[in-house]
């Protein structure tokens, strides 16, 4: 059964980011766009922009849609119209595909320098290669910007009023899901970093960089989700849900400090080649069986985690290596305690 439900069943890490109600948001979110795009004379020449406008837009919260689908509108629009001129001017041919394409990904890292938007990638294409016909049946420009930028506006007025209602459905869990979401990244990179200072033979064999690139990735991704939710002007935050927020964002630097704690202790064994003993890390291993333990998703205080103590470790091997690392995980554990301290406030 267990097997079976691994099998069907998204990962834990999925459904702590509310991918569940993301897909539900999408299947309802895509139908009304394909109602309300058959509806009109217009967009029910251009489907697909409809419906991609809707799914390039659903986020976890509406700021950050509104946010990109203005950008994507933006960048759309001067992409189809530059690009629009030069086919014009120029004809479809190599040269306007080239040049029209160039000036669309300019524009746009323009406007966002982080991203560019693969709708106005689209757009340009779009331009050269769906050319709508006026009622002579000559070529028009002008028709084929309109059709293109009323059937994404209307995907992305869809998505941004999706977000919102979604968004009530969201705020409530969305910090202590996100925030449980990290803790289960350090709960897996905690144990890498047990593996590798135990790991005597080939260190060399075993990579550190990445792993610690991924939870890096994620806790920043987590830290954009709280900073949106915050600025949500739309969402009734009541006092004690800001003070979480608040509380939440602390948490999140804390477990981002501790990450950088742990592969301060991997790059030290690098570096200095330190050879740590299994009795060494005793302590280090209690750790990660607390770090389990917390649960950002339990309001009540059963199974209480425990504090961890401050003891002076004198490891194996004398040496100015050996010590950083273990001053290192002293000071995670000093990180560890004050997240405890937190999560009983929220």
């Amino acid at each position: 059964m267990e097997q079976i439900k691994r099998l069907i069943g998204l990962r834990k890490e999925a459904v702590l980011l509310d991918s569940w109600l993301y897909i539900l948001k999408a299947m309802l979110a895509i139908g009304t766009g394909y109602v309300f795009g058959m509806m009109f004379d217009v967009t029910r020449l251009d489907m697909i922009s409809v419906l991609l406008g809707v799914m390039y837009n659903l986020e976890a919260t509406n700021i950050s849609a509104v946010k990109g689908g203005v950008n994507q509108l933006l960048a759309s629009f001067l992409g189809a119209v530059t690009t629009g001129i030069l086919v014009y001017f120029l004809g479809v041919n190599i040269l306007t595909i080239m040049l029209g394409m160039g000036l669309t990904l300019y524009m746009a890292l323009k406007i966002d320098y982080r991203a560019v938007s693969p709708v106005a990638i689209f757009t340009s294409i779009y331009m050269t290669q769906f050319i709508q016909s006026d009622a002579m049946g000559n070529p028009s420009i002008l028709l084929t910007i309109r059709l293109r930028m009323l059937a994404l506006g209307l995907g992305v007025l869809i998505a941004i009023i999706f977000n919102l209602i979604f968004s009530f459905f969201y705020y409530r869990k969305i910090t202590r899901k996100r925030l449980e979401f990290v803790r289960l990244k350090l709960e897996n990179i905690m144990s890498l970093t047990y593996d590798y200072l135990m790991d005597h033979e080939n260190p060399e064999k075993m990579s550190y960089n990445m792993p610690f690139s991924h939870v890096f990735a994620d806790i920043e991704i987590v830290t954009n989700n709280i900073e949106a939710l915050k600025k949500e002007p739309l969402i009734p935050l009541n006092v004690m849900q800001k003070k979480n927020l608040k509380t939440a964002e602390e948490v999140i630097r804390r477990l981002k400090v501790m990450t950088h704690l742990a592969y301060d202790s991997c790059y030290t064994k690098d570096t200095y080649k330190v050879i740590v003993q299994e009795h060494d890390l005793m302590e280090f291993r209690k750790f990660t069986e607390e770090l389990k333990n917390l649960d950002f998703l339990k309001t009540s205080e059963e199974d209480e985690v425990k504090y961890m103590p401050h003891l002076k470790i004198y490891p194996s091997e004398d040496s100015e290596g050996a010590m950083r690392i273990f001053e290192t995980l002293d000071l995670l554990y000093t990180e560890f305690n004050t997240i405890v301290e937190l999560q009983k406030k929220m």
